[in-house]
């Protein structure tokens, strides 16, 4: 019975959701967000992804917080969601914290299943209880997020952590399926109907920082699972 009634609740709220008018801003765009690579050579990002080279040959590696370059390997693979959150948290206070770093405190709250090995990435609920206790902030998992829905909150001011297909670096590309990485949602242009975003695993500068896709482009890529972090909490 419980079931039932938090099904029924479940839904009753997607349905709010989905038709409560959600007023959408021409353009927004959050400003001089500082960037941060999964890796801690953002040059080497292309030659990494496609195994030219191993995040052994990494000379920043240390700048990770990473104690061996075993541990620098496995966090940097999965650390897409710790470099979107080394991100905001450098835009909010100016405070650069290690990928590493992050990605232990994470863990401790349940965000990871160790070992990395056996992790299936990041897990949004932990999350969200990671950075409340850790920095303050007041985050909420959404799902099914429109795009409108996506443009609503940026507008606001909130930061957005969207998953997408890690194919979104090449935006002429066609994902097998949505998800499997998270990049930080920036702005957005309504007249230019693009989307503007850090992508940790760009492989190039254009590909990286303040990347752009249009609308149509985004959907393909686009998981609507989203974590909203809210400014100003």
């Amino acid at each position: 019975m419980r079931n039932i009634k938090n099904n029924v609740l479940k839904y009753a709220k997607l349905a709010h959701r989905a038709v409560r008018p959600l007023p959408v801003q021409p353009e927004f765009l959050h400003a001089d967000v500082p960037y941060f690579c999964q890796w801690e050579s953002r040059n080497l990002a292309q030659k990494i992804l496609n195994h030219t080279i191993s995040t052994d040959d990494d000379p920043k590696w240390k700048a990770s917080g990473a104690e061996s370059k075993k541990e620098y390997h496995d966090w940097s693979w999965t650390g897409c969601g710790m470099a979107c959150t080394k991100m905001i948290l450098a835009h909010r206070t100016g405070k650069v914290v290690p990928l590493v770093q992050l990605g232990k405190m994470c863990a401790s709250y349940g965000g990871y299943t160790l070992p990395l090995e056996d992790s299936i990435g990041l897990l949004y609920k932990p999350y969200v209880t990671f950075v409340a206790r850790e920095f303050g902030w007041q985050a909420r998992v959404v799902q099914g997020m429109s795009i409108k829905e996506l443009m609503h909150n940026l507008g606001l001011g909130n930061y957005v952590i969207a998953g997408v297909s890690p194919k979104i670096r090449d935006p002429q590309s066609t994902p097998a399926v949505k998800g499997g990485h998270l990049i930080l949602m920036l702005g957005y242009s309504l007249p230019k109907k693009e989307f503007y975003f850090h992508n940790p695993s760009g492989i190039s500068a254009k590909t990286q920082e303040y990347a752009t896709i249009s609308f149509a482009g985004f959907k393909k890529f686009f998981s609507e699972r989203a974590i909203v972090i809210h400014t100003g909490e």
